[in-house]
């Protein structure tokens, strides 16, 4: 699946409703964010478990 999103002035992007769905992700889900490679990569929350110390962490990216 691929889409094409623009970039606010505040570097926040807006992720289709269809992505997020197949993801089971909506508002106020956790996610994990990485770049590998050069991609940006979004993990659910729950798939991630152990990854961090504390699974409350909340991240945020900006670009």
């Amino acid at each position: 699946m691929t889409a094409l999103s623009c970039l606010t002035p505040d570097g926040q992007v807006t992720i289709p409703r269809s992505m997020l769905k197949s993801l089971g992700i909506g508002g106020g889900s956790s996610v994990l964010i990485s770049v590998n490679d050069g991609k940006l990569i979004l993990i659910k929350a729950k798939d991630c478990e152990g990854v961090l110390k504390n699974p409350e962490t909340r991240l945020h990216l900006k670009v």
